[in-house]
């Protein structure tokens, strides 16, 4: 009996944080990886990782919103590894910002980066999936603020573009044996959440410790696990699901969280 090929998972938004953590975890499970980021530095720190553990990883920086960006994956995934299985969306901006004082220009930009470009990396990664027959396995990085909004409304509003995105393309790709769900993180301890809370991350964790029943922020590990679980044969039967990994920040009252301060 011929065992079946290491998996070939690609990861967008993967120079460090939740999708860094992922890459490592996913080599480690016998994954290859095709890792792309803005940050080259980044993505070689982990596909050195990854090798000296005798990983494979191959690395394309690049920004999400280059048009020509998806493809060029896909041909690297196919030229590296001769094909290609999951697909995780990683890639996200952001920063706070009342929305009285956002520019057009900066909504679009969020809106592309969150939104836009999950669907054309999810496009022609679906368009090899589909074509070589063997199903596979997508997931997307939505957020807590897809529910509320968040800090910064484009950010929010695609967030939540990327949760309908899931539940349509489970229900369009079911047939092809393609999976697709997406995770929610809450607050994440990540570069992206320290550094547009600078000035206010000391108090990101006192308010964690109030308002989550698990007392602290989340780590990328705590997202990681269950996005490779998403992407394994255990979750052969998990499709169009919208995970929330918040620590349950959003299930404890207020009643609650002010009689801890009390």
């Amino acid at each position: 009996m011929t065992a079946s090929p290491a998996p070939v998972t690609l990861i967008t938004g993967a120079s460090g944080g939740i999708c860094g953590a992922l890459a490592i975890m996913l080599a480690a499970r016998g994954h290859r990886l095709v890792l792309s980021g803005l940050d080259q530095s980044g993505l070689d720190a982990v596909a050195a990782e990854i090798s000296t553990a005798g990983g494979e990883a191959v690395t394309l920086a690049g920004d999400v919103r280059d048009h020509d960006l998806p493809e060029a994956l896909v041909a690297l995934a196919a030229s590296r590894f001769g094909r290609l299985d999951n697909l995780v969306t990683g890639a996200g901006a952001s920063r706070p910002v009342p929305m009285v004082e956002m520019e057009d220009d900066e909504w679009d930009t969020f809106v592309d980066i969150n939104l836009s470009a999950v669907f054309r990396v999810a496009k022609a990664a679906t368009r090899r999936l589909i074509a070589q027959g063997d199903g596979g396995a997508i997931v997307h990085i939505s957020s807590i603020a897809h529910a509320n909004g968040g800090a910064n409304l484009a950010y929010g509003a695609a967030k939540g573009g990327v949760a309908t995105l899931t539940y349509g393309m489970a229900q369009q790709l079911g047939k092809h044996g393609i999976r697709v769900n997406a995770v929610a993180p809450g607050i994440i301890d990540t570069p992206m959440v320290r550094n547009g809370f600078v000035q206010q991350f000391s108090a990101l964790v006192e308010g964690a410790a109030a308002r989550t029943p698990l007392g602290r922020l989340g780590r990328p590990e705590d997202v990681a696990n269950v996005i490779a679980f998403l992407l394994s044969p255990g979750a052969a039967f998990v499709t169009g699901a919208l995970i929330p990994i918040t620590g349950g920040i959003e299930i404890l009252s207020s009643l609650t969280t002010m009689a801890k301060r009390a």
